[in-house]
């Protein structure tokens, strides 16, 4: 490995430790407990060297819940596969969002955090670019609902709309998962997610 090579893995690697330590604060502090000088501690390394990777905070936390909306669209997209059907795709759609907030949990929460924050927590600049990451992930179900009108599958419906109240849903039952014990209780938070699911799938037909 040549010089340039090897410096450059040494630079990946510390924007990784600073970005893993920033992940992680996040998610257990939120927004206020993560400042540039306790992400460089828990990273161990020098404020400068945060700055030198990244201009401010805000260019960090925009730069993880970029990388959230990345791996989840990565994770759907495969999940859906050569599926062509537009009913199950949307279906797998809520399912990888489901799987995402159980298995990646700090890139679930810090997207949810930013995405509902109000804009006092943030310039308004930033809350822009914060709400156009997330805007783009209700592109999907609307080209798979299009898809779904197109094929005469789906009835005609406002596909931005319909997008938005399946999201809704999505986001609204993912979160209901921590009451599975009080309202859910004797009820499977699965079965309810899968029935309301199915439920407005069946509204497009």
């Amino acid at each position: 490995m040549g010089l340039k090579e090897r410096r450059q893995r040494e630079k990946d690697a510390k924007r990784e430790l600073i970005l893993k330590a920033a992940r992680e604060l996040l998610h257990k502090k939120g927004i206020g407990g993560a400042s540039m000088n306790q992400i460089a501690k828990k990273a161990e390394l020098g404020v400068a060297t945060l700055y030198s990777y990244f201009k401010n905070k805000e260019d960090l936390f925009l730069t993880i819940q970029q990388e959230g909306f990345d791996l989840l669209k990565k994770k759907t997209i495969n999940a859906i596969g050569a599926e062509t059907d537009p009913g199950r795709k949307l279906g797998i759609v809520a399912h990888a969002f489901l799987r995402f907030s159980q298995e990646n949990k700090n890139y679930y929460y810090i997207i949810n955090y930013f995405a509902s924050s109000p804009e006092i927590l943030f310039k308004p600049t930033l809350k822009g670019q914060i709400d156009l990451q997330a805007a783009s992930s209700m592109q999907l179900p609307v080209d798979i609902i299009k898809e779904g009108m197109a094929a005469g599958i789906f009835k005609p419906i406002d596909a931005k709309r319909a997008s938005i109240m399946f999201w809704g849903l999505v986001q609204g039952l993912t979160q209901f998962r921590k009451l599975e014990s009080t309202i859910f209780e004797g009820d499977s938070h699965l079965d309810i997610f899968n029935f309301s699911i199915q439920h407005f799938i069946d509204t497009l037909r």
